[in-house]
């Protein structure tokens, strides 16, 4: 009986550590938890600065075709031309609009 005393309250105490031990790693919000979630902001900034990116690279694209900044007819002859609605023997006459 009295070796039985000695011996429960280490392996009490055992038992205890070790169910905090690996809710500390495994748990919600254990240490595994926390390197997963590091990696997920690693990759959702990546993505931001991705997106950042091609925002400015539209941002440029679009400051590029506000009114005073272009030629109309520059605008309509890059269109024709991408469209493939004119040729290079085309005579295009631009009427006034009312």
């Amino acid at each position: 009986m009295f070796r039985f005393r000695q011996i429960i309250t280490p392996v009490v105490f055992a038992l205890v550590f070790g169910y905090f031990g690996y809710h500390l790693m495994h748990g919600e919000r254990g240490v595994l938890a926390l390197l997963q979630l590091r990696q997920e902001v690693a990759r959702a900034e990546a993505t931001l600065a991705e997106t950042e990116a091609t925002k400015r690279i539209w941002e440029r694209r679009v400051a590029a075709l506000r009114s005073q900044s272009l030629d109309p007819d520059m605008i309509d002859e890059r269109a024709r031309a991408l469209l493939h609605m004119a040729w290079p023997d085309d005579i295009v006459v631009f009427t006034p609009s009312r």
